[in-house]
């Protein structure tokens, strides 16, 4: 399989993203409160996700995931969760889009077949990680499952970012991290075990972490490529 990797950015511009965060917890600490943004200025969302081919799940006791229903407000999408206990646990999202090409006239569904003068066909996957809760640590979760996943990691090696790949690590892989408006950090590629050092980001930062892989289609498909995408969000202290 022929195996390419970028940095999630548009050409010229700085790069648009996708995240989910969360913003706060409630009084008593039982609810956590998060976002579904998009843009380049994290955690300020610029336009609202669209809904469509958009899941959101949250991790439960023993790994157990349940759909989280959200809303549209404003430029974000809104979503809550009840926490049943103080450890860390996570909320994700994945945003299966299928087949899309660059026409003329913009993005639209469907391959080469058609659109056949289009400028670029891809199958296109997102998804985005937060992690909501108060006791515990990060360090070594137990993997989502996710086609590309993202965790951090802090310990004695350092605050590290790790890539997986179908649940494998992931070597060579450019991670960013985003930490607002026209700031982002270029982390390096991980190593073999999937990990790159964040020691660049500021402790205590709102950070978004983000990896994207590119991978040829095989022969004979209506697309190009596949582009799958993942953003880790760390809200700030």
């Amino acid at each position: 399989m022929c195996l390419l990797v970028a940095i999630l950015c548009a050409p010229i511009a700085w790069g648009h993203y996708t995240w989910l965060v969360r913003t706060h917890y409630n009084s008593s600490g039982d609810r956590a409160f998060l976002e579904v943004g998009h843009g380049h200025s994290f955690p300020k969302s610029e336009d609202a996700v669209a809904a469509e081919h958009l899941k959101v799940f949250a991790e439960g006791a023993g790994g157990k995931v349940a759909p989280v229903q959200f809303k549209k407000e404003g430029n974000v999408l809104k979503l809550e969760v009840h926490l049943a206990d103080r450890n860390v646990r996570r909320v994700y999202f994945s945003r299966e889009r299928g087949v899309i090409s660059q026409t003329a006239s913009g993005w639209k569904d469907g391959g080469r077949d058609q659109h056949p003068g289009a400028k670029a066909s891809m199958k296109s996957t997102q998804y985005g990680i937060a992690w909501i809760g108060f006791s515990g640590s990060t360090t070594g979760a137990k993997q989502l499952g996710l086609a590309l996943e993202l965790n951090y990691e802090k310990g004695l090696n350092g605050r590290r970012v790790r890539v997986l790949r179908d649940g494998k690590a992931a070597r060579n892989i450019e991670v960013t991290a985003i930490l607002g408006e026209d700031n982002e950090k270029a982390l390096g590629k991980t190593d073999r075990n999937g990990y790159v050092q964040a020691d660049a980001v500021p402790e205590g930062a709102a950070v978004l972490f983000s990896a994207r892989v590119e991978e040829a289609a095989p022969k004979g498909a209506n697309y190009d490529k596949s582009v799958l995408s993942c953003t880790l969000s760390i809200p700030g202290e």
